[in-house]
């Protein structure tokens, strides 16, 4: 998606005249608050609009010097207006289309405009609403099956865990209460050299992303191998604030003499 300059953007945000802006596609990539209260449609809505699905040329008047154009609502009804466009820069290729409505229907009154106005920006919440819920949902079933098939863990930036799921709990065989505030290494076998540690912290530390093969010891004191994958998670200043592991059990695999390869 073409990227509008914010100072542009806020530029046009603040005027009454209604504009949007296409890109070298000829896709609408922006319009301010008046053109969506004008078309009766929303910011979502009118980003899927090219520039002939929004402006038709009419038929009677292109001979005229100032181009006159009819615009389509979100209803399908139609309004007249005289536009003008102004190339933004040579780099973008992006045109601003500046319209001055000759007709708008009611509109013509100051509680008509307002109400239009809200009636678009209750649509545009309502749209960006169910956007939400359904990237909502799609997390919610990802982080199912994730919890459903590894073991998954997070800990704050010194290594005390905040977050175990329910396979975690099953496989360490401790429950969640036994292991939220202690630090990670309460799994740790006592095999595993110490040097694989510092080097998991070192990675991880600077931004990377561990991955290997490692041994851990149940609360029974039995011991579980795993393929641990586990990532920081940055903050605003890039620094690593808190830590996620996801461990897939290999125990029967090792068990058995197979040959695993985490590269």
């Amino acid at each position: 998606m073409s990227h509008i300059a914010a100072s542009v953007q806020s530029f046009y945000e603040h005027i009454y005249q209604p504009v949007f802006i296409y890109d070298e596609n000829k896709m609408v990539i922006y319009a301010n608050s008046s053109m969506l209260q004008l078309l009766n449609t929303s910011s979502v809505e009118i980003k899927k609009k090219s520039l002939s699905d929004l402006i038709g040329t009419y038929p009677n008047m292109q001979q005229e010097v100032e181009k006159k154009v009819m615009l389509t609502k979100a209803d399908g009804s139609k309004t007249m207006a005289t536009m003008n466009e102004v190339p933004l820069d040579t780099e973008s290729k992006q045109v601003a289309v500046l319209l001055n409505p000759m007709e708008v229907g009611n509109s013509n009154n100051a509680e008509e405009k307002i109400r239009l106005l809200l009636k678009t920006i209750h649509k545009d919440i309502a749209i960006r609403e169910e956007e939400l819920e359904k990237v909502s949902n799609e997390l919610d079933a990802r982080t199912k099956i994730l919890n459903a098939t590894a073991i998954v863990s997070e800990t704050d930036k010194y290594g005390t865990i905040t977050f175990v799921n329910e396979t975690f709990c099953r496989v360490a065989k401790y429950t969640p209460e036994e292991l939220l505030g202690k630090p990670h290494n309460i799994v740790r076998h006592p095999d595993m050299p110490k040097e694989a540690f510092k080097q998991m912290w070192e990675t991880i530390q600077s931004g990377g992303i561990f991955r290997g093969i490692v041994k851990n010891r149940a609360k029974d004191g039995s011991p579980y191998w795993v393929i641990a994958t586990i990532a920081p998670v940055l903050g605003t200043d890039g620094k690593p604030y808190k830590y996620i592991g996801v461990r897939i059990d290999i125990t029967e695999l090792v068990k058995r003499g197979a040959k695993i390869d985490v590269e």
